[in-house]
């Protein structure tokens, strides 16, 4: 895939757009652009890196704006005509596969039957790869000494991700619950090697073997998805036996790894598994605050099971965390990325959210401030304006998690309640 430069069928970036340019100015040039784009061949149809996160910034800005309907539609059908050859057709999960384009569909609907022939095909095909993780899950803990792969449970790859799409509306409330009795088996503790460790310990990542067994804390990648997804559906009343038992089990032991220093609370990413049975754990710096991974996805996550199961002292956690994020000294430094996924975007969005449920004006300030941030960073003589640094590549295209459409929907009215942030697991 062609991410330098001007990908393949961008418009030719403007040259002469001032640094006063509004937010929504910002918002209308990654749209304009990305409407005269043509994805490569090889582009992936996910909302990862695909074609399916280019039409779900047009789903949602044609929501205030009706003349983008057809773009949005064109988009998603463009999309769809890929299915099969483009990269990620065979993907099980949310982000990497046929899940991604069929949260954007269903996030097209505005009314009854509207899109029903695909999305009953495309749910379908979802439940279908929902339910072979789902044997291979029930399979591997009927053993209960082996720790799970990321990608069966998790919300970019995994149960979670898919288990919010079909949360979505239209919603489907039975794989809800079958993923729901899923996560809350998957916090039964196993016996590894003659030790005790939570349900949720991961195996390495792909070729890291060597690393060992991990445990990892994050929204994206780790217990935080899980938690936010059995928070979220206890809230909305859609719960299994011991659903807050499960709750219980993943905050009381995110609360027993939150770490403080002279700014405040935190959170720290992974670690190997080994570290849950020292007998005095070593403190951990803090991870670069984003979404996938560090304190603002953990305590979106927190927040969400405090209201669930009213507890105020994990929402207190949360809230204190995030404000830690804020006055930390050279906490943001790391920002350097303008994306959703370990990016300005995706702190910028996570705090505005965080602040508006608990009507926080400190942090409605500091998102304010990054949301300010975000604007200036547009670089109008990029492709897109809003290219990597830190992607293994660099990478300058209109796509969700990392690219700039993922941007433009945290810049549009950032003050009314969206629809897309459920992706995140946010909402």
């Amino acid at each position: 895939m062609n991410t330098t430069g001007s990908p393949s069928g961008a418009p030719h970036p403007a040259t002469s757009m001032t640094v006063g340019m509004s937010r929504e100015a910002v918002v209308a040039e990654i749209a304009g652009r990305a409407e005269a784009w043509t994805p490569p061949a090889d582009l992936p149809i996910g909302l990862a890196g695909g074609s399916a996160g280019t039409a779900l910034l047009f789903v949602e800005l044609s929501r205030d704006d009706p003349a983008l309907r057809p773009t949005a539609h064109a988009r998603l059908a463009a999309a769809a005509k890929t299915i099969g050859s483009a990269p990620g057709s065979g993907g099980h999960g949310l982000y990497d596969g046929l899940a991604g384009l069929a949260f954007a569909i269903k996030a097209a609907v505005r009314a009854p039957g509207d899109y029903a022939t695909v999305l009953t095909q495309l749910n379908a095909v979802v439940r279908d790869r929902l339910q072979h993780i789902l044997d291979l899950e029930h399979a591997r803990m009927a053993d209960g000494t082996e720790p799970a792969p990321r990608e069966r449970f998790d919300v970019i790859n995994g149960a979670s991700g898919l288990a919010r799409y079909f949360l979505a509306e239209p919603a489907d409330p039975e794989p809800v619950r079958e993923v729901l009795r899923y996560l809350t088996a998957l916090t039964e503790p196993i016996r590894r090697h003659g030790h005790t460790l939570p349900g949720w310990t991961a195996t390495p990542w792909p070729s890291r073997e060597t690393d060992g067994d991990q445990i990892d804390l994050g929204l994206g990648h780790g217990a935080a998805g899980p938690l936010a997804l059995l928070s979220l559906c206890w809230t909305r009343g859609i719960r299994v036996p011991d659903q807050d038992t499960a709750i219980l089990r993943i905050a009381e032991w995110l609360m027993s790894w939150r770490q403080s220093d002279d700014s405040g609370p935190y959170w720290p990413a992974l670690f190997p598994a080994q570290e849950e049975l020292a007998e005095h754990r070593a403190p951990r710096p803090p991870h670069r605050p984003s979404w996938c991974y560090g304190t603002p996805g953990v305590a979106r996550a927190m927040q969400l099971a405090g209201a669930a199961l009213g507890e105020e002292e994990w929402v207190r956690s949360a809230t204190d965390a995030m404000h830690a994020v804020h006055r930390r000294p050279g906490g943001l430094t790391d920002l350097t990325d303008p994306g959703l996924c370990h990016g300005l975007a995706g702190l910028a969005y996570i705090t505005r959210v965080i602040a508006s449920d608990l009507q926080d004006p400190a942090l409605t300030g500091h998102a304010d401030a990054l949301t300010e941030r975000l604007r200036a960073g547009f670089a109008p003589d990029t492709a897109f304006g809003y290219p990597t640094v830190t992607h293994p590549a660099p990478y300058d295209a209109p796509t969700f998690l990392e690219g700039a459409a993922g941007v433009a929907l945290a810049l549009h009215r950032p003050d009314t309640p969206p629809h897309w942030d459920a992706a995140l697991m946010l909402s």
